[in-house]
C-alpha cells in the first residue's frame, strides 16, 4: 500500500472541507425553501350541480397564486363532497357533523336555511363580502336573500328564475301565429296578459282538445307556491319583527286559485302525489299548455329520458317547443313576478381559517366561474359581470331569462318558515283534492299556524 504524504493529506482534508461547506450551504438553502404549509378547506354541497364545489377548487388556484405573490408559505387545498339524499337529511347531516366538529368549512345551501343556521350559531356573518370588489356588481335585489337580522350570512353562489313554461305547439293548435306566441312574454311583462287570462287560455286549450291539461305545477312542497301569495299582494315575512306573516286576504286568494284550477279539471287528478319523473314527461310530451317550472328544468330534460320518442332533449329543442314567461300579474296593468331561490356558501363557525375561507369565497365570484356553472346547470349568475360573460349571453336559454332577476321575490330566511310552508302546502293539497273548500282550509290553516309558530306568527286580517 502506498503511503499518503502530508501534501496529499492536506489536499484531502481541504477537499473534505469544501464538500462539507457545500453540504451545509445546500442544507441551509433547503431549509429556506421549505415545503409550504398545506391548509385544507372542506366544502360540501348537495344535488347534481357539483360545479358549486368544483368552482371552489378552481378559485383556490388563484388564491394560492395570491399567497405566493405575498410571500406567504401556504398552499390551500379544497376537499369537496356532494351529499346525495333529501334536503332535510342534508341539513340534519350538517348539524350532526357540526356537533362532532367534523362539518365542512364551507356549506352550500339554499338561502332560506340562513335563519336556523345563524340562530343556532352554526355559521359566521359575512358582512365584508358586500364591500369587496368581487361582489360590487351583485344584482341588487339578490342581497336580500343573504340577509338576516341586518347581517349578511352567505356568499351568493347562483340564482335562478321560476318562469311559467308555455307550449308553443299547443298555442299553434289554438290558431296563434308565431308573432303572437313569441310576444307573449312581453305582454306578461307589461301587465297586459294576467293570471286570469292564463287560466282562461288553459281552459280553452283543454276544452278544444289541444292539451290534456291546462296547468301543471310541482307535485311536492316548495317555493313556487309562495309566488302566488306574492302575486296576490301578500306578505309572508316581517323582517323588522322577524315574524312569519299570515296574510289572510292574500292566502285566501292563493287557496281559491288552486281550488278553481282543480275544480275546472285544468290540473291532473292527484297532482300532489305524482312522481317528479312523470311531471317532466307530461311537460316535454306536450300534455299541458302551462307549467310552473324552473329554468334548471332545461338541464333536467337534457339528462333524463323523458320524451317518449326522443328520450333526452337539448336546450335547442326546448326553445323550439316552449316559451318562458314571468308569472302573470293578478290584475291588469300589475307587475308580474318570479321567485328565485339563490344558493349561498355559508362558513362554519368552527372553521380554523376564516380569512382564507372568506377570500376564497370572494375569488369564486369570478364571472367566468359563474358563467361556467350557470351554463352547465341552467342557473343565473349573481353579478352583472357574470351576466355579461359572452358565453352566458350566447346561451339560447339563459340569455333570454336573465331579465327576470329584476322581477324576482324570495322566501324568508326566518327559521319559522319551513313550518309555514308545509302547512300552506297541506292546505293547497286539501283544496285541490276537494277535501276542503278554501274558506274551511283557511280557518284550519290559521289554527295550525298559531299552534306551530306561536309568537313567531303575525296575522294580517
Amino acid at each position: 500500500m502506498k503511503k499518503v504524504t502530508a501534501g496529499v493529506l492536506s489536499t484531502v482534508v481541504l477537499g473534505m472541507g469544501i464538500l462539507a461547506g457545500c453540504t451545509n450551504g445546500n442544507e441551509s438553502a433547503a431549509s429556506q425553501a421549505k415545503e409550504p404549509e398545506v391548509v385544507t378547506i372542506k366544502a360540501q354541497t348537495a344535488g347534481a350541480e357539483i360545479t358549486r364545489v368544483d368552482n371552489l377548487v378552481a378559485a383556490s388556484e388563484k388564491l394560492n397564486k395570491e399567497l405566493q405573490d405575498q410571500g406567504e408559505n401556504i398552499e390551500v387545498k379544497v376537499e369537496t363532497n356532494s351529499f346525495s339524499g333529501s334536503w332535510d337529511d342534508y341539513a340534519k347531516q350538517f348539524m350532526l357533523a357540526f356537533q362532532a366538529k367534523k362539518e365542512p368549512d364551507i356549506y352550500a345551501t339554499g338561502h332560506e336555511n340562513i335563519g336556523w343556521l345563524a340562530d343556532g350559531h352554526y355559521i359566521l356573518s359575512l358582512d365584508d363580502l358586500k364591500k369587496s370588489k368581487e361582489y360590487k356588481d351583485v344584482v341588487p335585489t339578490l342581497w336580500k336573500a343573504a340577509e338576516y337580522k341586518n347581517h349578511i350570512w352567505g356568499a351568493l353562489q347562483d340564482t335562478e328564475a321560476r318562469p311559467v313554461f308555455y307550449n308553443k305547439d299547443i298555442l299553434k293548435k289554438l290558431g296563434w301565429s308565431d308573432e303572437q306566441i313569441n310576444s307573449l312574454p312581453e305582454k306578461v311583462k307589461q301587465g297586459e296578459f294576467t293570471l286570469e287570462d292564463m287560466t282562461n287560455l288553459a281552459e280553452e286549450a283543454k276544452s278544444k282538445g289541444a292539451a290534456q291539461f291546462g296547468i301543471v305545477h310541482r307535485p311536492v312542497e316548495g317555493p313556487d307556491f309562495q309566488a302566488l301569495a306574492y302575486d296576490f299582494g301578500g306578505k309572508v315575512y316581517d323582517a323588522s319583527a322577524n315574524k312569519i306573516v299570515f296574510d289572510k286576504k292574500a292566502v285566501a286568494k292563493q287557496l281559491n286559485y288552486y281550488y278553481e284550477i282543480a275544480q275546472e279539471q285544468l290540473i291532473p287528478d292527484n297532482l300532489t302525489s305524482i312522481q317528479w319523473d312523470n311531471i317532466h314527461k307530461m311537460v316535454v310530451n306536450g300534455q299541458t299548455l302551462f307549467y310552473y317550472g324552473g329554468i334548471w328544468n332545461v338541464f333536467n330534460w337534457s339528462q333524463g329520458n323523458f320524451h317518449d320518442q326522443l328520450g333526452k332533449v337539448d336546450a335547442k329543442w326546448v326553445n323550439e317547443h316552449f316559451g318562458m314567461m314571468l308569472i302573470p300579474a293578478a290584475e291588469k296593468g300589475g307587475k308580474p313576478l318570479t321567485l328565485s331561490h339563490p344558493f349561498v356558501y355559508t362558513v362554519s363557525a368552527h372553521t380554523k381559517h376564516p380569512d382564507l375561507v372568506k377570500r376564497l369565497l370572494e375569488l369564486v365570484a369570478d364571472p367566468e366561474l359563474q358563467a361556467d356553472h350557470a351554463i352547465k346547470t341552467a342557473h343565473l349568475p349573481v353579478t352583472k359581470s357574470g351576466e355579461e360573460n359572452p358565453d352566458f349571453k350566447a346561451d339560447i336559454t339563459l340569455g333570454n331569462v336573465a331579465y327576470m332577476s329584476d322581477y324576482t321575490t324570495f322566501l324568508p330566511n326566518s327559521n319559522g318558515f319551513p313550518k309555514y310552508s308545509k302547512a300552506v302546502f297541506s292546505a293547497i293539497q286539501a283544496v285541490e283534492l276537494g277535501k276542503k273548500k278554501p274558506e274551511e282550509a283557511l280557518k284550519d290553516l290559521e289554527v295550525q299556524l298559531k299552534n306551530d309558530l306561536g309568537d313567531q306568527l303575525q296575522i294580517i286580517e
